[in-house]
């Protein structure tokens, strides 16, 4: 018995066929509850659900085809997978278009200057604490098992 995992194209066509399908449609529960005048996603938030939704797909078959597959392994797998499946479903825009329309709707987000250029004191400290944070954060989540 062999747990080779095959990585054909079959992978793809199955989290292309999860992402098409409209019973698995992750954020739609969170949209039905959603506080008044919240009752719709961005472009850009509904790709992203969608996309993490077809990853967690394409990662769990990965890992199920080979349990002794390491995170990474299975990481690398599964973006390989969505990324083939995610040309496929979602052909109208580019992830750059998606932010950039997402930043002209709403402004900008926490972290980001209201102007290019101009930024307090305390906003600089505080972009250089994030900074650290999210560097001290990648060096230390190991998740190869």
């Amino acid at each position: 018995m062999s747990f080779a995992f095959d990585r054909s194209p079959d992978l793809s066509r199955q989290v292309l066929s999860a992402l098409e399908d409209e019973a698995a449609q992750p954020l739609n529960e969170i949209q039905r509850h959603a506080p008044e005048g919240c009752d719709y996603f961005s472009e850009l938030e509904a790709s992203l659900g969608e996309w993490s939704f077809g990853y967690g797909v394409a990662w769990a078959l990965a890992r199920a085809s080979d349990p002794m597959l390491s995170s990474s392994g299975a990481a690398r797998i599964a973006e390989d997978a969505v990324n083939d499946a995610w040309r496929l479903f979602n052909t109208d825009q580019g992830w750059t278009s998606l932010m950039a329309e997402d930043r002209v709707q709403r402004g900008p987000v926490d972290g980001e200057a209201a102007t290019a250029g101009e930024s307090s004191d305390l906003g600089q400290f505080m972009e250089k604490v994030a900074r650290t944070r999210t560097g001290r954060q990648l060096r230390g989540t190991g998740t190869d098992g």
